[in-house]
């Protein structure tokens, strides 16, 4: 048997390209599996999936990750701050839906539920197929489709992630004319190409850049947040074994996008949220390890990304990866054990330091991508999902492909919490008088007379239950995940709240006390 060498990042499970496989297929992505085996996967998932389709418990990132002190990120960009990212419908990579569909409905639904974000990935190879594009030359018409997704976006106040340049992942690897370092691998031969096609991107459609001052725009509008690729350690074309490739990928595309735009958000590394993907992140710190490619280690150049990333991004469906890993692969769980991961590194390796990470973004992510989980129940986790996302630190969360009741549950969400910054956790803040609840508490200034928001919940598997909480008013509103509106009154300072229980995910409430 051949020994893997030393540091190498352990192999993924079965059950992560399982994961994948199964994600790229079902959203029409080009994974190689027929439509035989296809259909296979998805009986032996859904029936294994109805017998986990719950975590068994969803603890929080303990300590929370600390907010940072003064959040300057987007440099005052309207809707910057919004805590939801839109991530709906399908993406051809240069603007556009697969199969040529538009991504307006989908954008339209983003402003329905009162998102200020939306979401595009942009192919290296798609963008430039046959060579680059250089000033004055024949652009593609898949700028055009790019240009005007950025405009509609536009249109309709929504800040764009735009993941760019992406080789890896759904992008099948860069345009053949850049060549490989290693066979099926994501790093270009050509690195240098890759960061000029970043700066042409970025002076594009950066604010300011030539397509904002052809609308009109000035530097009030264009793309501020760029997330270096996707999922790079784990996807079937992917950088595993190459994080020292990635490491010097992120910094040559940070430098040139920020040339263009000094305020420019860099966001990486996207990561899955399996075990194995924690080493592969090691690596992408450990500079002086040159963890790479053959020709990565030739060069004797050393690269890391925790210098030039700004915010660290990573993903999480609850449901799934629970369930494919056999414990809790929840958001507190996976963003506790980034954060270890990050903060262990800061200090580690001279010329290569950072300050302490406070920036955590999830960028992909749901309870699942399959019907299993009936649209009410899922709507109710939207509620606890954005609740224990935020009590946990994350400074933005997925908001990915929801169902009708879905859209209308985060619409209310958001509504109430546009801004849900402090998210406290709250449960000695109450009396529980019956079994046992999730409650948490977001006040809207320190002022012990402000108003407030709760947001509670029954605990799984454990029945009912009932919780006293403070009102400072004579009359709180109740909202329910399900849509349903109550005003109640307090007595003698206090409001009760009875909490339906559930084997699955439990229904969900807002409880506002605002004057």
């Amino acid at each position: 048997m051949d020994t893997p060498p030393p540091n190498a990042s352990p192999p993924p499970s079965p059950t992560r390209k399982l994961r994948g496989c199964l994600r790229r297929g079902l959203r029409g992505c080009g994974c190689a599996v027929g439509a035989i085996g296809m259909l296979a996967i998805v009986v032996v998932l859904a029936l294994a999936f109805q017998l986990h389709r719950v975590p068994g418990s969803y603890p929080l990132t303990d300590p929370p990750v600390v907010a940072p002190l003064t959040d300057t990120l987007g440099a005052g960009m309207d809707g910057f701050d919004s805590p939801y990212l839109g991530h709906l419908g399908s993406w051809d990579g240069a603007g556009g839906g697969i199969l040529g569909a538009s991504k307006i409905p989908d954008l339209d639904r983003e402003v329905a539920m009162g998102l200020r974000w939306t979401f595009m990935p942009v192919y290296w190879a798609k963008m430039e197929p046959d060579g680059p594009v250089g000033p004055g030359g024949n652009y593609p018409p898949t700028w055009a489709a790019l240009d005007a997704f950025v405009i509609a976006a536009h249109d309709r106040k929504l800040n764009i992630l735009m993941q760019a340049p992406v080789m890896g992942g759904n992008a099948g690897g860069p345009p053949k004319w850049a060549g490989r370092r290693e066979k099926g691998k994501s790093a270009p031969e050509n690195m240098a190409a890759v960061g000029d096609f970043a700066a042409k991107l970025a002076q594009r459609y950066a604010p300011g850049g030539t397509l904002a001052t052809s609308q009109g725009w000035g530097t009030g509008y264009g793309v501020r947040a760029w997330e270096m690729d996707n999922e790079p350690e784990s996807y079937f074309t992917n950088w595993k074994g190459q994080a020292g490739d990635y490491a010097e990928f992120v910094n040559l595309v940070s430098s040139k996008v920020k040339a263009a735009d000094k305020d420019a958000v860099i966001v990486a590394p996207g990561l899955a949220s399996g075990l194995d993907g924690l080493e592969w992140l090691k690596q992408t710190l450990d500079a002086p390890g040159l963890h790479g490619s053959a020709a990565f280690k030739q060069q004797g150049k050393m690269f890391s990304i925790g210098p030039v990333s700004d915010v660290i991004s990573l993903h999480n469906y609850e449901g799934l990866d629970s369930a494919f890993s056999g414990g809790s692969r929840t958001i507190g769980t996976v963003l506790g054990s980034v954060r270890d991961v990050m903060n262990a590194s800061e200090q580690s390796f001279p010329g290569f330091t950072y300050e302490r990470k406070a920036h955590y973004w999830h960028t992909e992510g749901n309870f699942d991508f399959l019907p299993l989980v009936a649209s009410q129940r899922k709507a109710s986790w939207r509620f606890q999902f954005f609740t224990r996302a935020i009590a946990s630190g994350l400074r933005k969360v997925c908001v990915m492909d929801p169902s009708g009741p879905e859209q209308a549950a985060i619409k209310d969400y958001v509504d109430v919490l546009p801004h849900p910054f402090p998210m406290l956790r709250a449960s000695s803040e109450v009396r529980t008088t019956l079994g046992a609840a999730s409650v948490f508490r977001h006040p809207d200034a320190t002022d012990p007379a402000a108003g407030q928001v709760w947001i509670a919940w029954a605990e799984p598997r454990k029945g009912a239950a009932a919780i006293v909480l403070p009102a400072r008013r004579p009359q709180v509103t109740l909202i329910w995940a399900n849509g349903s509106h109550a005003d109640r009154a307090a007595v003698e300072g206090s409001v009760t709240i009875e909490l339906p229980g559930h084997d699955h995910i439990t229904e969900s409430v807002l409880v506002i006390d605002r004057p």
